[in-house]
């Protein structure tokens, strides 16, 4: 936004519209000018010379006294024609994962035919976007020395993401102290933007598809056909203990020097239904328990990228309150930013349950879906299905069958989740993207109707690569198709 296109009211032509305009301007204030601490004594010095000049009769006292004011009027003017026809433009990104390092680019403009810009620095603020939220405040900075005339310059200001939530970029306060440092000309530019910041990912552990795997085969006392039918070719992965030998790729695990193994993915898979109990007392609130709620909420983000990685699987997302929420949908990018976005504002509760939840989930979800459970408190399944209107009490036992619950404040969720160490919006993109290579990978596969003799590309995970002026390769996406 240019500085020169910030609101002005029109000159108005009577005597009452130019006082509310003065009135205006003097309560909201879009320049300022202000003395800085130099100023404060380059002004003291020139009194004092003043003074004594006037004292003791000396014109050349006086003179240097009154020579003085000279730079301190041309810093006056000066400031402010340093800021004329200048363009400001701020590039942030719509999304970001709590604790990644947050990267802010600010352009500036010089639309001047002779004149360059000097000693030019930005101050911009990032706050809450809600009330009551008790996210920090940052205050990104920058400096311009010089922009030519004709000319744009950019910098980039690096901080860390505060914690997740929904934040707010404000005005921007462009201001100089060009030319002698004793004078600081502002002028506010409102430029809004929003930030989402999302909860922390990670990766799951073996132990949690083990889990997940128990859980669906022992569903109703019976194990799922895996057999070839019911299965097909999805890719390549690691080994793992307890794979089969026959689904060892051995050229590719010759090549790489680590067994791989072929991955496949069983059709019509089961429904998946994530619920957060965020519950925290209402005093005396420990460290401890904000952590595990924290856990929880990461846990649930983890577990929805992983769902949504893959396309056929209905995925429901729900929370406890005293007004229960859900999300659900087909899984997709779009859906998995719709959680993501839903979790990051998703603040501790107090009142509600379980029971309340389950009256709000879809009955196809109580029926046939998996159930995962993360809470911050001591569940009981069988008295909180019972408790449901949409559950009788002999589909109350067979709904406890399909729920994996894990009390995150007694430190169950520990080994199910391994937070990421790396930049989490890269992997959420490289997973994106590695679940759409290995999707047009299989229906190749599918369509030639045998292995290829070499699958090098099926095997490697591929890293998108994002050029900084385009957008990231996720918003480009329809429907899971580029």
């Amino acid at each position: 936004m240019s500085v020169e296109e910030k609101p002005r009211t029109p000159r108005p032509r009577r005597g009452a519209g130019r006082l509310a305009r003065g009135l205006m301007q003097a309560l909201v204030p879009t320049e300022r000018t202000l003395v800085t601490r130099e100023g404060f004594c380059y002004f003291a010095v020139m009194l004092v010379l003043l003074a004594a000049g006037m004292l003791q009769q000396i014109n050349l006292i006086l003179l240097v006294a009154t020579t003085a004011v000279g730079p301190f009027i041309a810093s006056w003017f000066g400031s402010r024609a340093m800021l004329r026809r200048l363009s400001v433009l701020r590039r942030s990104p719509g999304y970001i994962f709590a604790g990644d390092p947050l990267a802010v680019d600010y352009t500036l403009e010089n639309g001047r035919r002779r004149m360059a810009a000097l000693a030019l620095f930005l101050e911009d603020q990032l706050v809450p976007g809600e009330r009551g939220a008790t996210g920090a405040i940052s205050s990104p900075r920058v400096f311009f020395p010089r922009i030519a005339a004709r000319d744009r310059g950019r910098v980039r200001w690096q901080g860390e993401a505060p914690g997740r939530g929904r934040y707010q970029f404000q005005s921007l306060d462009l201001g100089t102290r060009s030319p002698f440092g004793i004078v600081e000309r502002r002028v506010t530019i409102p430029l809004p933007e929003q930030l989402y910041v999302y909860p922390r990912i990670g990766r799951l552990t073996r132990r949690w598809f083990q889990l997940q795997r128990q859980t669906s085969e022992n569903r109703l006392g019976r194990r799922h056909d895996r057999s070839a039918q019911q299965e097909e070719y999805h890719g390549l992965r690691d080994y793992r203990s307890g794979d089969s030998l026959r689904w060892i790729h051995w050229r590719t695990s010759a090549r790489r020097g680590e067994l791989m193994v072929k991955e496949f993915e069983q059709q019509n898979e089961q429904d998946l239904a994530i619920l957060i109990d965020p519950w925290l007392p209402r005093t005396k609130v420990s460290p401890q328990q904000r952590e595990a709620m924290e856990q929880a909420i990461s846990f649930a983000a983890t577990v929805c990228l992983e769902t949504c990685r893959r396309q056929g699987r209905r995925l429901v997302l729900g929370w406890t309150g005293a007004t229960p929420g859900v999300i659900q949908g087909p899984a997709s990018v779009k859906l998995l930013h719709e959680m993501l976005e839903q979790l990051s504002l998703l603040r501790p509760i107090n009142e509600g349950g379980l029971a309340e939840l389950f009256d709000a989930l879809p009955q196809a979800t109580l029926r046939d879906a998996l159930l995962i459970v993360a809470s911050t408190r001591p569940v009981n399944l069988m008295e909180e299905a019972e408790r449901s209107t949409h559950l009788s009490s002999g589909s109350a036992r067979n709904f406890a069958g399909r729920v994996m619950a894990f009390n995150a404040s007694q430190g169950e969720l520990d080994g199910l989740i391994q937070l990421a160490d790396a930049d989490s919006r890269g992997l959420l993109e490289q997973r994106v993207s590695n679940a759409e290579s290995d999707r047009y990978t299989s229906q190749e596969e599918r369509r030639r109707g045998m292995f290829s003799g070499d699958v090098e590309d099926e095997g490697v995970i591929i890293e998108e690569t994002v050029a900084p002026d385009e957008p990231p390769a996720w918003r480009e996406w329809k429907g899971g198709r580029s």
